[in-house]
């Protein structure tokens, strides 16, 4: 039930294979296990996309596809999950990120300065220093635990009501 919904939304492996950004992998992308659509390969792949994307400013789709070629996940669904940062959710990810590393570090610093500053974009991100990486670290650590446990759990909802079907049915015939 479940495998076609995602063989329709993931991309094509040939047309991933073809993608200009993607041939420098050459044969690894030959590895089946990278296509399949089964519990641990699409848990494991959103899980590290997903990781990466928040935590990995530039670069993610690549260290994605590293990661799931270490961790034998499904490619699609690394790439798939790396698209959670994007234009419209970085600045938020990275306002929440700050704030959260200033609650767990307790230091506060002041933000206006270096947003109203005049400092290039990575300037102004190595500025907010070790509050912006301790709390993207937390985020991204805890959006991948959570994405990999709901994704196997959402993965054996089916299986579980069949089972709870056929136990109510056995009890009605006897």
């Amino acid at each position: 039930m479940l495998r076609p919904l995602l063989r329709r939304w993931l991309p094509d492996p040939d047309k991933l294979r073809a993608h200009r950004g993607l041939r420098w992998m050459g044969p690894l992308l030959d590895r089946a296990w990278l296509w399949r659509a089964n519990r641990h390969g699409i848990a494991a792949g959103l899980a590290s996309g997903l990781f990466l994307g928040l935590l990995v400013p530039v670069g993610q789709t690549v260290f994605a596809c590293v990661a799931a070629l270490l961790l034998r996940a499904n490619l699609p669904a690394a790439v798939l999950a790396t698209f959670v940062s994007n234009p419209l959710t970085t600045p938020a990810i990275l306002l929440a990120g700050y704030h959260l590393g200033m609650a767990v570090l307790g230091t506060p610093a002041p933000l206006a300065d270096v947003a109203l500053s005049d400092l290039p974009l990575m300037e102004r991100l190595t500025a907010m220093g070790e509050p912006l990486l301790v709390g993207l670290a937390i985020m991204a650590s805890g959006a991948a635990v959570l994405c990999y446990v709901g994704v196997v759990a959402v993965w054996r909802l089916p299986g579980l009501a069949r089972l709870v079907r056929q136990r109510r049915n056995s009890a009605r015939r006897e």
